[in-house]
């Protein structure tokens, strides 16, 4: 087995390209909620968005680390305690804001007797029933009436923390690599071609097949690493090459069938790298990515309510005045929380 990383330790680039791909998210949301449709999946002819791009890169590198953190894991309690801890304070506090928040955007007569404005928040809270839209609520933006659209894959994310919990009693064995690559080669069949496999059951819990299947993959694909020497290979020669065949795949549109294997091996190794400077971001401001990701639509949608801005002033107002709530949050919340990780045993 590789050698697996200190995920407590920030000298890596786990940080930094965390903080990039929820900023990716912020500028890829930027052009639907100002109505004009997004470049990348414009230039990719519909193979790839920012947003898209950005997600399975998180499921990559979430796959990668839960992994690690279910073999350190001494009882299922300790790794689902950790997952709890990362995911649900800094969440729970965006709630109780955005509560305390859409009274003051409420275009109504009384926000306070709309029924969806009392379901929003323990419906948010369940993960599985994101509730996107109150009443009375951005009814005149662009992207009309949608609170936080990015909440969406949080079901997802802490679907797989249960299905990988399932894996616990084997992860000791030295075929859990074999049973994890077949999971892979599985998703990726049932993701290429969209399949509904169990899709009913999915359904009743609010997930949708595809998302699933292709976010399971990705997910999947950065814990199969785990059991693999890919560091070996980490080179400058090695990381050209497979963003060279990822561009060509996109050009030649086959980008879906080769991305699965070619982006986890890509991105992997360029978080388990340590580069000076793009390592210490970490160090210095910690891991605000969390914050970033969850904040950063609602942000946006006020300051189009407020102010109806361009695409690109959107961009920039919205970058700086998230960075400075998910920075608030890291320090506030998510870092102090993380003290209690070793509560549960």
């Amino acid at each position: 087995m590789d050698k697996i990383i200190d995920i407590n330790n920030r000298s890596n680039n786990f940080d930094f390209l965390r903080l990039l791909f929820s900023s990716l998210v912020i500028i890829s949301h930027s052009y639907p909620l100002t109505n004009k449709p997004e470049i990348i999946d414009e230039l990719t002819k519909g193979q790839l968005s920012l947003g898209s791009l950005s997600v399975n890169c998180f499921f990559i590198m979430s796959g990668y680390l839960i992994m690690t953190s279910l073999q350190r894991s001494k009882t299922p309690q300790e790794y689902m305690w950790k997952r709890i801890l990362r995911l649900y304070p800094a969440y729970l506090i965006l709630l109780l804001l955005t509560m305390l928040f859409l009274p003051i955007v409420y275009q109504g007569k009384n926000i306070f007797h709309e029924e969806t404005y009392w379901s929003y928040f323990p419906n948010a809270l369940s993960l599985y029933k994101i509730q996107y839209e109150v009443k009375g609520i951005f009814e005149s933006n662009p992207y009309p009436r949608a609170i936080n659209g990015s909440l969406w894959s949080l079901s997802y994310e802490f679907t797989m923390y249960i299905a990988l919990l399932l894996l616990f009693p084997l992860r000791k064995y030295k075929y859990l690599k074999v049973i994890v690559i077949i999971i892979f080669l599985s998703s990726f069949y049932c993701s290429i071609t969209e399949t509904h496999f169990l899709g009913n059951t999915m359904k009743k819990i609010y997930l949708l097949p595809i998302e699933f299947y292709r976010l399971c993959t990705y997910f999947i694909a950065g814990s199969v690493l785990v059991f693999i020497k890919f560091q070996k290979i980490n080179n400058f020669l090695v990381r050209c090459l497979l963003f060279a065949s990822l561009i060509m795949s996109l050009y030649f549109g086959f980008y879906k069938y080769v991305s699965p294997f070619l982006l986890p091996l890509l991105i992997l190794l360029i978080g388990v790298n340590k580069d000076k400077y793009i390592s210490s971001i970490g160090e210095k401001i910690g891991d605000i990515s969390y914050g970033v990701y969850i904040y950063a639509f609602i942000v946006q949608q006020a300051l189009m309510y407020y102010f109806g801005l361009g695409t690109l002033p959107l961009m920039l107002a919205s970058i700086i005045i998230t960075y400075i709530l998910a920075y608030a949050s890291w320090h506030l919340i998510e870092k102090k929380m993380l003290t209690y990780k070793n509560l549960v045993r």
